[in-house]
């Protein structure tokens, strides 16, 4: 089911936003921070689906570092200019 795959998703990197704002420790890890937990929840989530889905996660990430890498948008002297990405 994966728009229930992607709210789980969600959910996590929600749970990440709310241990960062309040600065806490994660509950069940209470040596790390929540922030933490939470985002490494996420990644288990994506890696699980993407596995069950037979999608190459691995190819694509290299290949959008590649593209991002050469995007002019992302580069500094852009950014700084008037109306540049700020984000």
């Amino acid at each position: 089911n994966i728009p229930e795959m992607l709210c789980l998703i969600h959910s996590e990197i929600s749970e990440a936003m709310e241990g960062h704002r309040k600065n806490l420790m994660d509950d069940k890890l209470p040596h790390r921070p929540m922030l933490e937990v939470e985002l490494a929840d996420a990644v288990i989530r994506i890696l699980d689906m993407c596995g069950g889905l037979g999608l190459d996660l691995q190819g694509v990430i290299y290949e959008k570092l590649e593209y991002n890498s050469n995007r002019a948008d992302h580069k500094i002297e852009n950014r700084l200019k008037e109306n540049g990405k700020k984000f």
